[in-house]
Formats: structure tokens, sequence, C-alpha cells
């Protein structure tokens, strides 16, 4: 799994694997990738600092603490 995000446009994207791309799904601002075999390949979160905010950034950032231990 790769992960990266771009702080200019706001866009996190969450690679999970490396197969044959079929095509991309959007759902209000999330773009996924799905392959040929029907399974994802990626997602994409368009505006990430605004939906991984407020009780939703809090929330992932005590799942981190907890799987770093």
């Amino acid at each position: 799994m790769k992960k990266w995000y771009d702080s200019e446009e706001d866009v996190l994207n969450i690679q999970l694997s490396a197969k044959d791309y079929w095509k991309s799904v959007e759902l209000d601002g999330i773009v996924i990738d799905v392959a040929e075999d029907g399974s994802l390949l990626s997602i994409e979160v368009h505006r990430a600092s605004k939906v991984f905010s407020g009780k939703i950034k809090r929330v992932l950032e005590t799942a981190r603490l907890v799987v770093k231990k």
C-alpha cells in the first residue's frame, strides 16, 4: 500500500494494489479506482483537510497512536 498527500491541491491518495485499471467511480469528492477483476485499486480524497477535520480528525489521530503501539 502506498499513500501520498498533495498539500497544494489538498488531495489524499491511497494506492491499495497495482492491478489492471478498469474504471473510476466518484462519490462526492472521493474517487475510487476499480480493477478489471472488481477489486479496489486506489482511493483519492479531494478536499482532504476538510473531510478529515473535527471529530473525524481526532478519531484518526487516536487510531494512529493505537496502531503505533
